[in-house]
């Protein structure tokens, strides 16, 4: 999320400023406060249905933001007609509002008996689901990416989710608690891997979500275009012995989802060295997300910039312009 919301537009020296920061927290906190809330009032389908409405407004609203989407989607679907991109885009912020507007119900997703979500797994007895197992979950921010822990948590899967804090402190607060309501242990990127690595050590699960570029990431295939990629889990994989499992995620009407838990992925050549093979198995990551993404790319949070500018380029001109 933008450092600010309603600041987002001011000479950024202004910004700089403690006593600024303060007041324009103060501003987002009572905005996004006040639409949460109103999205928490309402029944889970209809805050759902009303939210995928406010996210095709913001869209219109955030036509940066849509430039980045239209980009990222060109990209991924060479051959898509412009007004197809634009279609797609909408379903993206469409998407994106429902999320939005699910995180004050997301405790609702981890009752079985509600029957929101539909979980799959792959294989028929996973080693991943009995207790004392290390397992490390990738997923990619597809449909609402949030309700995989709560299946984790209907599985009886102890996990721990690796978040990013939003820049503003007192929203974030509020992002925390929604999500600590889904079962699992939320640990921020700013604390570091020690709370992953004393999770693994414990026979617990690990979440992360690597569709987003990276800084000081590998440059991994994504879309035949490299995407600076964490390679965190593969190598938290390979370390402790654990499972690497690709989790989907799918979006039905009525807000109700399907979590799809495929078979763990191995590394291609056992013989190479450790970095090589996290390499390989991130690629093997990247190319689930792809046919997950080609399946359903209206379903994608892909409002930042996915790719540089320079391989974004690169791309179109090897696809002739398009």
């Amino acid at each position: 999320m933008s450092k600010y919301i309603l600041g987002s537009r001011l000479d950024h020296k202004l910004l700089d400023s403690q006593a600024a920061a303060k007041i324009l927290w103060s501003a987002d906190l009572a905005l996004i406060g006040t639409i949460s809330a109103f999205f928490g009032a309402l029944p889970l389908t209809w805050a759902s249905a009303t939210g995928r409405r406010f996210g095709r407004l913001l869209g219109r609203v955030f036509r940066n933001r849509t430039r980045h989407v239209c980009a990222n989607l060109t990209l991924a679907l060479p051959g898509t007609p412009p007004e197809k991109i634009e279609q797609l885009a909408e379903e993206v912020w469409g998407n994106a509002g429902a999320v939005f507007a699910e995180y004050p119900h997301l405790a609702k997703f981890t009752y079985p008996r509600r029957g929101l979500l539909r979980i799959e797994t792959v294989e028929p007895d996973p080693s991943y689901c009995r207790p004392g197992t290390p397992v490390v979950f990738v997923a990619a921010h597809l449909a609402n990416w949030e309700v995989a822990c709560a299946a984790m948590t209907q599985l009886g899967i102890r996990s721990h989710a690796l978040y990013a804090p939003l820049a503003n402190p007192w929203l974030d607060r509020i992002m925390v608690r929604h999500r600590s309501r889904l079962g699992c242990e939320m640990i921020s990127r700013e604390a570091g891997l020690r709370g992953f690595l004393d999770a693994l050590k414990r026979g617990n699960a690990t979440a992360m979500i690597i569709d987003r570029r990276i800084k000081g990431g590998k440059p991994i295939p994504f879309f035949g275009a490299d995407k600076d990629s964490s390679t965190l889990p593969a190598g938290l994989a390979l370390r402790f012995g654990a499972p690497l499992v690709p989790v989907q995620v799918e979006r039905h009407p009525g807000a109700r989802f399907t979590v799809r838990f495929h078979a763990p992925l191995t590394p291609r050549n056992p013989d190479a060295d450790m970095n090589a093979q996290a390499l390989d198995l991130t690629c093997q990551i990247h190319e689930h997300y792809e046919n997950w993404i080609r399946a359903r790319p209206g379903d994608w949070l892909c409002t930042s910039r996915i790719w540089q500018e320079s391989a974004i380029e690169a791309k179109a001109a090897s696809n002739g312009g398009n």
